[in-house]
């Protein structure tokens, strides 16, 4: 039999005992922490031989009957219990339903001639078209997820034996890895966010996260990238974690913001797979997959740093492409990264607007956005930019509209303003 083989087998015994005989398990486990991965036949027949004979002791005396309020409380719970399964049940088969293929991407800055042909996966995730308060003719391929949506599953309380010489403290670096591989959040900063709200006592700007981040990445558990946000100033203290930019000389211009991006590595991905966790593509790897050029890491910079502002201000956020061959002058391996973003009744796609200098792409871009919606919708570095893409999205024939900016997002963050600057 394979090892593969093998450790799956082990794994489906852990499932099967964690879920029959769990009180026995954590008992063994207390008594040798790394029982599951050492355990024999022997082993696991003996644990079951010990659950069944504290079975049967048990029903020889069995427990007083539950009153009427602990009858109604249990009634209560099995009933909320089923709900809860219902809806799981049905969002497991939507998600198998649109499940895309995992990319594969590309290192920084390889030579375009040398990438591997055109993934699938970017026509995969392409959604249906969907208007506010109009219902879509099918179900999205891509789902908005926003703070209140993430659920992370349990993990083990020891690393799996493959890579427990390679870590360094356990929970925070599973914790770190099992959030970016739920979510897809590239902005690290994100991460920090919810690894903050996990914890409980910890800052998002503490250092010892930090240092959590340091060896995930020294490791290859995951792939950090510095962006530069040009011509965008941050109010936030320097050691904000996520944001890295340095102090401005005294009299002298404020230096252009620096965020990180991050993605899972290959032994990141293993790691959560021995967890029981199948990672999801991260919004920089769905831009890499999709361009596969070192250019477009700006670009993933910016649509992580606006689904970021987004969820601060209660949207669910998703990454989408547009420039599926139907718009002119737009092919489907330009495909340009729109976010999908949704409040209550309120859906929009948004086009993200870099410093891109071909002005016929972007107006065949305003006409593919309008066809998808009644109004454009974009965000820009700057308010100078915002208000010049406005313009070009007026002369494209866009009659209403909404714009934001990252300059007044990170101005107003504190505050949680709302998401659009400018609205006509």
């Amino acid at each position: 039999m394979a090892e593969g083989q093998v450790r799956e087998f082990r794994r489906l015994v852990v499932e099967f005992a964690s879920a029959f005989v769990a009180e026995e398990l954590d008992a063994r486990r207390r008594a040798d922490p790394r029982f599951a991965e050492r355990a024999t036949p022997a082993d696991w027949r003996a644990l079951l031989r010990s659950a069944r004979q504290e079975q049967s002791a048990a029903s020889r005396w069995p427990a007083a009957a539950p009153t009427v309020d602990e009858a109604a409380r249990w009634q209560a719970e099995a009933e909320r219990l089923t709900g809860e399964v219902a809806h799981l049940a049905s969002e497991l088969a939507l998600v198998r339903a649109f499940q895309p293929i995992e990319p594969a991407p590309a290192p920084i800055g390889a030579d375009p001639q040398d990438r591997a042909p055109e993934s699938p996966v970017s026509a995969s995730l392409l959604p249906a078209p969907v208007k506010p308060g109009a219902a879509s003719k099918a179900a999205p391929a891509v789902i908005p997820l926003g703070l209140a949506d993430v659920r992370l599953p349990a993990l083990p309380p020891v690393a799996p034996a493959r890579f427990a010489d390679q870590l360094q403290a356990w929970p925070r670096e599973a914790l770190a890895l099992a959030i970016l591989g739920v979510t897809g959040w590239s902005m690290r900063l994100a991460v920090a966010d919810q690894m903050s709200a996990a914890l409980g006592n910890v800052k998002a700007s503490a250092g010892s996260l930090r240092r959590t981040y340091s060896v995930l990445a020294k490791r290859g558990f995951w792939i950090e990238h510095k962006v530069t946000l040009a011509g965008v100033h941050a109010p936030v203290p320097e050691d904000a974690d996520g944001i890295e930019s340095e102090a401005a000389p005294a009299g002298g211009p404020a230096e252009d913001t620096i965020l990180v991006v991050v993605r899972l590595g290959d032994l990141g991905r293993d790691l959560l797979r021995a967890c029981g966790i199948q990672p999801v593509p991260s919004e920089w790897e769905l831009l890499l997959a999709a361009h596969r050029s070192q250019a477009e890491v700006s670009h993933a910079g910016l649509a992580c740093a606006f689904t970021y502002h987004a969820r601060l201000r209660g949207y669910a956020t998703a990454l989408a492409f547009m420039g599926d061959g139907s718009a002119p002058g737009v092919r489907r391996d330009q495909a340009d990264p729109e976010v999908l973003v949704r409040k209550g009744d309120e859906t929009w796609y948004v086009a993200v607007a870099g410093h891109d200098a071909d002005g016929e792409r972007r107006q065949a871009r305003w006409q593919c956005l309008l066809a998808q919606q009644d109004r454009a919708a974009l965000v820009a570095l700057t308010p100078d930019a915002r208000d010049r893409f406005v313009a070009e999205a007026q002369a494209a024939g866009a009659e209403h509209g909404l714009a934001t900016d990252l300059q007044t997002l990170f101005n107003t963050q504190e505050a949680r303003c709302p998401l659009w600057a400018v609205q006509w």
